[in-house]
């Protein structure tokens, strides 16, 4: 298994510092000389994360060749070095969160030819990228955290299980499978969060209420008669049919068919599409009442009889 994981490993790493030498290290000295910060905010953390990894890996790349060395010609375990730095993946959230947002920075810069642009264009030139533009090499890393995995889970079949290695290849396949679990959560967590935000200023008549907060998920936004068999056999009814805002605010009626439900796993929100974005989103008004401002505690249930156009699970 050794010598199938070290030249994976090996060209990981060479990889990460071809990263650094032709592409990180001199926009550095180009931000030094000029005195002015070229690099987008995501695509600089996604960097960060790069050279931290190159630097953990190398490490690692230093206690594989040690094994190597005192085990030669047979190298018999190297689970207790993978577990030693199993934590190192943690270290990939980061990486993950910003990896498509710094993607577009970059093909932006590229776009407009800015300082940033015209660097990595020229820095791609070189014969050591081996024609392979810097975005091929900023995937890299996601790569490698989908192969891991599947290296793992064949080095612990290949490990005899009265082994004296057995043991800590099994903790190692636990642990492993903690750690990207964990990862794999903050990212599903940031894209939620992500999605909350860019949905709150959409909608109009929120007033103090804070749609993203921790806990509250996302789960859709659609028409709130969709799934009623009666408009889907009469679609005439739903052009006529409509509902009253709430008593305590401007009473209007609202034609159904632009009345929308969108849904969290607490609360579910009642609002008429009036228009969309740019980017072809819909642009909602909250329906009645808009919830009380909470901050990041339990939502309680309005005790008011009137619809406030929120509604709260049991």
């Amino acid at each position: 298994f050794f010598f199938l994981f070290y030249p994976l490993f090996f060209r990981y790493v060479r990889d990460l510092r071809l990263i650094e030498e032709y592409f990180i290290n001199p926009i550095k000295q180009a931000e030094e000389k000029h005195r002015k910060h070229i690099v987008p905010e995501n695509l600089n953390k996604v960097f960060n994360s790069i050279s931290y990894f190159l630097f953990i890996h190398e490490v690692i790349s230093n206690c594989l060749n040690e094994r190597q060395e005192n085990q030669f010609p047979l190298v018999r375990s190297i689970s207790d070095i993978l577990l030693s730095y199993v934590w190192v993946f943690r270290a990939y959230a980061p990486y993950l969160i910003h990896y498509e947002d710094a993607l577009r920075e970059l093909d932006e810069s590229i776009r407009k030819k800015d300082k940033l642009g015209r660097l990595v264009r020229k820095q791609q030139k070189s014969p050591s990228c081996r024609n392979m533009p810097l975005t091929t090499y900023l995937l890299k890393p996601f790569q490698r955290l989908l192969k891991y995995p599947l290296l793992i889970t064949n080095l612990l079949k290949g490990t005899d299980k009265d082994g004296f290695d057995y043991d800590k290849t099994v903790s190692l396949k636990l642990k492993l499978d903690e750690v990207l679990a964990d990862v794999e959560e903050q990212k599903r967590e940031h894209d939620n969060m992500e999605r909350l935000r860019e949905l709150e200023t959409r909608i109009h008549g929120l007033g103090q209420f804070r749609l993203a907060i921790n806990n509250r998920q996302l789960l859709k936004e659609s028409p709130a008669c969709q799934t009623s068999f009666t408009l889907k056999k009469q679609p005439s009814l739903r052009k006529s049919l409509t509902v009253m805002s709430s008593p305590t605010l401007n009473q209007k009626r609202h034609s159904v068919r632009n009345l929308y439900t969108l849904e969290c796993n607490d609360i579910v929100l009642l609002a008429e599409r009036t228009g969309a974005t740019k980017d072809g989103h819909p642009v909602y008004k909250l329906v009645s009442r808009p919830p009380s401002p909470i901050d990041d505690e339990p939502v309680m249930v309005h005790t008011r009889p009137e619809d406030s156009g929120v509604y709260y699970e049991d």
